[in-house]
């Protein structure tokens, strides 16, 4: 009996969890719409004010921050549910589960600050499917070709053998995925030249 409670408590406590997430998201977008209008009209929250940018600012750079740690704690949780599932703590998989949904709604709400300003990875334009590919596929090739080779390297001069030929794999990695983003991007933007 009281473990049906316990659960009944864990789905209601995940349920309200994830309604104030909805409501956070909503909150802002409204803000976001506040601070850089035309892009929140797209979604009906506002008239088309002329935005303040925040570009530059120190809230800029909190709202980087916060996005990366939102985005990391919703990757974290989802891998410690997978490790509770592992152990058959399905109760505490869900609610950590319910917590990276919570964190994925954050980040989600912190890209709508974001996206007026630009990708908070590379700091390329937000926009369309193409814009969006070209941005996506360059962060891609800067992780192929400068990155994970420069961490690779450190890893090793650290001694870290398995390390580095983790950062090695990454590397082939996101060169395959910049490859197959930049195939997309080929399709799309032919598709938009010939309309």
């Amino acid at each position: 009996r009281s473990r049906r409670r316990r659960r009944m408590a864990l789905a209601t406590a995940r349920m309200a969890l994830i309604a104030r997430v909805g409501g956070m998201r909503r909150l802002a977008g409204a803000r976001a719409c506040a601070a850089y209008g035309g892009g929140g009209a797209r979604r009906g929250l506002c008239d088309d004010a002329e935005p303040e940018s925040m570009e530059g600012t120190k809230t800029h750079a909190n709202m980087k921050s916060a996005f990366v740690a939102e985005a990391m704690a919703a990757l974290r949780f989802e891998y410690y549910a997978q490790k509770a599932d592992a152990e058959g703590q399905l109760e505490a998989a869900q609610t950590l589960r319910a917590a990276a949904k919570s964190a994925e709604q954050q980040a989600f709400g912190h890209m709508e600050f974001l996206e007026y300003i630009g990708d908070p990875a590379t700091d390329m334009p937000v926009g369309d499917t193409e814009t969006n590919l070209r941005g996506a596929a360059a962060g891609e090739s800067d992780e192929a070709q400068r990155i994970y080779p420069e961490w690779a390297s450190a890893a090793f001069d650290d001694g870290q053998p398995d390390a580095g030929q983790w950062f090695e794999t990454l590397a082939v990695t996101s060169k395959r995925n910049a490859d197959s983003l930049n195939a997309a991007l080929s399709v799309v933007s032919a598709k938009n030249a010939s309309e």
